[in-house]
Order: structure tokens, then sequence, then C-alpha cells
């Protein structure tokens, strides 16, 4: 049996090469010597290295273990059985080896030694993506410890090595990256320059798994600042170019999108390249493959979001018109896509969403929203279409009214995304303000239920309870003041109290505290049956406001003030309980009075007008003097919001107490209102032409309203529209009416405020409590009262007056 044939090999080194598991073992139960017995071929194999070699895994399993085989044994060029039956290919035999886990056998050792040696390291890398791959991961660990990925990066540095060895070695990267370990192994080891090296002058086959490679370290901060430091970017970007190549182009896009992800510096670093928006362009009007064409769509979106820069250069290389069309496809992918990339085109870009209106996206958008039923498109769409709606009012008005009350409300249903929820709440919020407002539709369609509900769930996040208590504040809260009874009627009917109290109380954030305090105070205002149910409440406190107005958060101190002013409007025993539970104190608001942030001076000033006879540490009258001459000086702020404010206000203190509105018209506030009532903004026109209203109930208020709108009739017709609707002196107008009848002829020349036609004029104010005001002719130094119509009257002044100067004169 120990003969030897032509090729140097006896029976048993055939039989072992066969697989012939029976004649092997008997060959070596006959004789011991077999077992060991090498082959005279020059090649030194013995029978279990050429089980082994061939294949034959049961064959190895009887010399291994039953047999009892040298598992050391090497062949001449002194290569185990790891290394032979890696190079044959016999994955079987390797992972008996590995079963066998013997400390001779060495097998990771071998392979991963195998890398660095040129006959082996190609088929060592191919031997080990079948080792690591999905199926076999309880392999992974005993590979990472053995110092597998040093080996492979190693292989990728090394210029030599074949390409074949290196499409290997990156396929065995990409089986490491499926699990956690493996990818932290790889970040550890600084994988990413090795990989971009595979990206300059290589085949298809490497290039496309180092991208994917990239992409899916590119999750890890460090590992894009080395992409990106190592010029990733630029090979990436390269790629693109290859549009024959769909699945190449798909990948670079994927690991440029992972890369732009929440990752601000990377992101300009990608939007800096010179070709990345020819290329994203060129890939939309070309690529007609809509998987790619969803992937373009995504990578804008990702690199676009939230930076300016790039989104305006997106936007100037034409590429809003190709990313909408998208959108016409019937393709989810492509619809989901293009929709995503024009969120993140408009979301905080006042031109970018002027532009994309212009294009006719809100329309496309809009069609998409109530055509589709699916959840997911239409949180989308919708998100898109808030993002196009801006900070802007109007464009917010337009765009909520275009999606309509009945889908808003829809939007706040329970089984809907949070995202959902947040677009219903802020769009209902903005319908239920301005000029046009729809309070009286959202309270028919029970738009104030949906609200409630969202208060009571324990699981509604805290940016969705802060806009939620806003709205249910502008449903119930109307222009100067007034209550919209039916919506605070529909809090309460819902539970809307108990939750507002609780909130109030319990909230762990204090903004959400005062928020839910202003919200109950608007609630309450002026519904007697709502205020006696929240006093009664065993968890109501003036206290809990109170603790709110000393905060050291100045948005919570502006909020408990407010909460404080609309409990105290008009409700004197309100005002004793605020003064009861500790009370206000007026140097707490003085830095808010003085600040330049107008929208604080604007709130506070309202409220210490209010509030100014339980402020027991100022004198009431200037409190009083000091809120009104802030508010009226803040109606020449440049921003609409301010200014709509400051009206409002005024609108609403108009009607709140004797003394009150002769203060505001003494100091030559209705010339000032006169003016926004031509404003550019329409809800500016609405707060002053309301304001204007109430003012025309006191005689000198109706007298100078009278005079405004004889310099200009429009005036009129704009008060009418507004005021008349809410709030206008019947006498003013039937006094309007009388000088058209009679065919008084209006001032058609309009002069300055102080100048009357002729005759240069100035104004002499008198203390507020006089509640009156007059305008004075300068003739020499004899001053005459021309109180518009009424007689004239001397005064007992005899000081000289120039043109412009304002003094305060006692009646002669």
């Amino acid at each position: 049996m120990d003969e030897f044939d032509e090729n140097g090999w006896a029976h048993v080194h055939h039989a072992a090469y066969n697989g012939y598991y029976k004649s092997v073992s008997r060959f070596i139960k006959s004789r011991e010597d077999q077992l060991e017995l090498e082959t005279q071929d020059g090649q030194q194999l013995t029978p279990f290295l050429l089980a082994c070699m061939n294949g034959h895994a049961d064959t190895v399993q009887l010399l291994a273990e039953e047999l009892g085989a040298n598992l050391k044994a090497k062949d001449r060029k002194l290569f185990g059985a790891v290394e032979l039956a890696a190079l044959k290919d016999h994955i079987g035999v390797l992972e008996y080896l590995l079963k066998l886990d013997s400390p001779d056998l060495e097998v990771w050792k071998n392979l991963i030694r195998g890398l660095s040696v040129s006959d082996l390291e190609t088929s060592c890398a191919k031997a080990l993506v079948e080792l690591t791959s999905e199926g076999n991961s309880d392999h992974l660990e005993s590979f990472l410890n053995a110092g597998g990925v040093q080996a492979l990066l190693g292989l990728l540095k090394n210029s030599l090595s074949s390409v074949e060895s290196n499409i290997f070695a990156l396929s065995v990267l990409l089986n490491l990256v499926e699990d956690e370990r493996g990818k932290e192994q790889l970040s550890k080891s600084k994988a990413v320059p090795p990989i971009i090296l595979q990206l300059t002058d290589t085949p298809r086959d490497v290039y496309l798994p180092a991208t994917r490679l990239l992409e899916a370290l590119a999750y890890n901060d460090d590992n894009k600042e080395a992409t990106v430091n190592n010029g990733g970017i630029e090979s990436l970007v390269r790629l693109l170019q290859h549009t024959e190549d769909e699945e190449v182009v798909e990948s670079a896009l994927s690991t440029l999108r992972v890369l732009s992800i929440s990752n601000s510096e990377v992101q300009a670093t990608v939007g800096s390249n010179n070709e990345i928006w020819n290329s994203l362009v060129s890939l939309l009007t070309t690529v007609k493959n809509k998987h790619v064409l969803a992937a373009v769509a995504k990578t804008v979106g990702a690199i676009v979001k939230g930076n300016m820069a790039n989104q305006n250069a997106f936007v100037a290389k034409n590429g809003v018109q190709p990313l909408m069309e998208l959108m016409r496809l019937r393709s989810r992918e492509c619809q989901f896509a293009s929709v995503e990339g024009i969120h993140a085109l408009a979301e905080g870009n006042e031109s970018n969403q002027r532009i994309v209106t212009e294009h006719g996206c809100v329309m496309m958008l809009m069609r998409l929203l109530k055509r589709s039923r699916a959840a997911d498109l239409r949180t989308l769409t919708a998100g898109a279409l808030w993002a196009i709606a801006g900070e802007k009012n109007v464009q917010r008005r337009s765009i909520a009214a275009e999606i309509g009350i009945n889908l808003l409300i829809e939007f706040l249903s329970e089984n809907l995304p949070q995202s959902l929820h947040f677009i219903g709440s802020e769009a209902l919020g903005v319908l239920a303000e301005g000029v046009r407002n729809k309070r009286d539709e959202i309270a028919q369609a029970n738009g104030v239920m949906p609200l409630v509900r969202l208060l009571g769930k324990s699981n509604t996040p805290a940016y969705i309870i802060l806009s939620v208590l806003q709205t249910l504040r502008a449903l119930c809260l109307c222009l100067s003041f007034r209550p919209h009874i039916q919506n605070q009627d529909a809090v309460t009917r819902e539970g809307g109290l108990k939750f507002l109290i609780r909130y109030m109380v319990q909230a762990r954030q204090d903004i959400i505290k005062a928020e839910a305090s202003y919200t109950l105070g608007c609630v309450c205002l002026r519904n007697s049956t709502n205020m006696k149910a929240t006093l009664d409440h065993k968890d109501f406190s003036f206290v809990h406001i109170l603790r709110q107005l000393y905060d050291d958060d100045e948005e919570v101190h502006l909020l408990a003030g407010a909460a404080l002013s609309v409990f105290a409007y008009n409700n004197v025993a309100n005002q004793r309980n605020i003064a009861v539970s500790g009370g206000v104190r007026y140097h707490s608001f003085v830095p808010f009075l003085e600040q330049k942030n107008e929208r604080l001076a604007t709130y506070t000033a309202f409220q210490v007008v209010v509030l100014s006879r339980i402020i027991p540490d100022e004198d009431q009258s200037l409190t009083s003097a000091t809120g009104i001459k802030m508010l009226v000086s803040l109606l020449d702020s440049t921003t609409e919001d301010i200014q709509c404010a400051a009206a409002n206000f005024i609108g609403g203190l108009a009607h709140s107490r004797a003394g009150i509105p002769g203060a505001i018209i003494s100091i030559g506030t209705i010339p000032i209102l006169g003016k926004l009532l031509t404003s550019q903004y329409e809800t500016v026109q609405a707060a002053a032409a309301v304001a204007l209203g109430y003012l025309s109930y006191d005689s000198i208020g109706e007298r100078q309203l009278l005079s405004l709108c004889r310099h200009d009739p429009f005036l009129y017709e704009v008060i009418q529209f507004h005021a008349g609707k809410v709030k206008l002196s019947r006498q003013f107008v039937e006094r309007w009416q009388h000088c058209k009848r009679i065919g008084l002829p209006p001032i058609m020349k309009k002069p300055d405020p102080f100048l009357s036609v002729g005759q240069k004029m100035v104004t002499a104010h008198f203390a507020l409590d006089a509640e009156q005001t007059f305008t004075v002719a300068s003739t020499n130094d004899s001053p005459v009262v021309a109180s518009d119509g009424l007689p004239e009257r001397k005064l007992s002044a005899t000081t000289s007056m120039r043109t412009g100067t304002i003094l305060r004169l006692p009646i002669a």
C-alpha cells in the first residue's frame, strides 16, 4: 500500500484526495505510518493536506478528529491546511477548521497572513468574503481580534496588490460594516483614506464597493471629516459624470447624501465644489431611471437642507423646475423625493419660498396633498407646503386657507404623525388671526375639540403643546381684546380648563406653564361661566402666575404678565385677588419697558396700563401714562407684528376704563393710527381701524377722526370696512353721513398733521385727567383755541410759542 505511482502518490493519497472516506480509514488503521505519509512529487503533501486541498470536509474530519492527523503539516511551500483550502476556494473545509478551533491550525491568523503574500492574497481575501458574510456573523469577533481589519486595509494601501484582491478586500469590509462591531473597528482603524484611494483610476468593480463603504462609514462624524480631508468629495463628484453607469451614480449620490446629513461643515464643503450643482441638475434632466432620479432629489435635499448658500446655488442653476417635475411621475419614490427636496430648498429661505411659488410649486403640492390618501405622502407634502409658507403672515395664511379648515382639522387626528399635528395647529392658529379670520368657521367645524384632545394626551411633545396653547388663544381672543364666546365655550365643553390648569401648575417647562396661564386667561376673558369654573378649581391660584412673573426667562415673564393682564382686564374682582395673592411691582416691568426688543416693550406697556391700579410702588397715572406713551411710540415701528400688536393693545385699552381713551387721544394717537390705515399690511390696517373705532366713542376722538377722514375720505372706507364689523361710534357715522349730505367738501390737500391751510399750528396737550386736546393757532403771542368746529376760546398763556412746540396749558 506504500508503493508510489508514477506521480509520486500512494493509494492513501488518492483516497484522501478523492474523498474516499472508508478507504482512508482502512489504509491508515492497517498501517499507522500511512497517516503522515508525504507524496513523492516534490509537493510533500500528507493525506490530511490533500483532503483539505480538494475540499472533502468529511475526510478532513476523519483524519483530524478520529485518526489524529498532524494539523500543523506543511507542504513544500510551507502552505498548511488553511492556505491550501483557501487556494482552492473550499469554504466548507475552512468553516470546519474554524469550528474545530484547534490552536494548531490558527485559521484566522493564517488567512490574514496570506493577505500579504502575493500567491495567497487573492485567495485568502476571497475566502474571507464568505467567512465574514451575514450567515457567519459568529466568526466576526475572532476575526476582528485577530487583526483582520488592519490586514485588509494594508492590502488596500499596497500599490502592488492586484485589482481582484482589492475587490475581495472591499467586499470583506462591506460585510463587516453590516455589524456595529465591525463598523466601530473600521472607524478606529481609520479605514476611510485607503478606501478613498480606490476611487482614483480604478475599475468600476473597485469604486462601486468603495463608495458603498464610504456611505456606510459616513454616519460617523470622524469618518465624514476624514472623507473631506482626503479628497473624498471631489472623487465622489467625479463619479457623477458616469451617467452611463446608473448603479455607480446612485452609489455616489447616496454617499454624498449621508455625508451631508447632520453635518453643516461637510454640507458646506460639498456645496462649494464647483461641479456638484451642474452635475445634479444635469442628472435631473437627462437620467430616465426613476430610482436614480429619486436618489438625485434626495441628495439635493440633504445638501441644501438648512444651508442657505447651497439652497441659493441650486436655484441659481435652474434646478427648481426639473426637481418639481418629478412630482408628475407615476412613481411614489420620485414624488416623495421631490417633495422632500422642495421642502429643503424653501425652509428658512424667503427668497426661495417666493421662487418655488412663482414656479407653481404650491399648486402642484396642493394637488398632491388632496389627491393622495397615503398618510406618509400627505405628511411630507404638508411639511413642504408649510416650509414654503415661511414666517410671513400673508403667505402662511394663504397656504393655510388653500389647505382648508376641514383638512387641517383632519391633520389633528390621533392616528396621524405628530408633524401633521403641528402643522394643523399652526395653520389653524394663523387662520384664527388676521383680517379675514376664520374663528367662526373653525368653531362650526368643531376645530377646538381635537386641539383640546392633543392637550390631554400624555405623549404629546412640548413643541406641539406650545403650538396648541397659542392656537386656542388665537381662537378665543379677538382683535382689541374681545372674546369669542363660542370657542371659549367649546374649550370648556371638551374639558380644556382642567388641562390648562394642569399645565399651568404641573408642566415641567416654565414656558409651557406661562403659555397655559395666558391661554387660560383668554378662555375666561369676559366669560363669567368659564371664569367662575376656573376660580373655583381646587388647583387654580394667581400665586402660580405671579411666580412665573419673576422667572429669569424673559419670555416666561412676558407671558405671565400677559396672563395677569388678561385676568385683570376690566375685572376689578380679579385685580383685587391678584393683589391679595402677592401683587405686582412696577420695578419688575421697568427693564422690559427699556428694552430695545420691541415685542417685549409692546406687551409690557399694555400690561402696566391694565395692572396700574394694583401696582403699589408707582403712581397709577404715571404708570398708565408711561405705558400709553410707549404703545403710541411703537406704532411707528417698521415691523408688521409690532405695529399690529401696538394698535391692538391701544384698541383694547380704548374700552377698558374711564380716562384711558382720553389719555390715548391726548398725545396725538389718532393721526398716527390714521397713517396706519394705509399700511401695506392688512393686519395693521385692521388693528388701527378697530382702535380708531373704539376711540370714536370719545367726543374729542370723534372730532379728530372726522377731521382725519375729511383730509382723506378713503380712510373712512377703511375704518368702516374693519371697525364697522366690530365697534364704531354711531354718532361718528352719522356726522360723516351728514357731511356728505350737505356736500361739505373734503380737504383735498393733505397737510402736515399739525398744520391747517394757510396757518401754522401747534398742539397744546393737557394733563391726562383733563381729557381734552385743543389745537392752538399761533397768532403773534396771543394763542387762541381752534377746537374743531367749537367756538374759539382764549387761553391764559402769555408765553410766546414757536411752531411745533407742545405745551401743557390750563384752560382759562
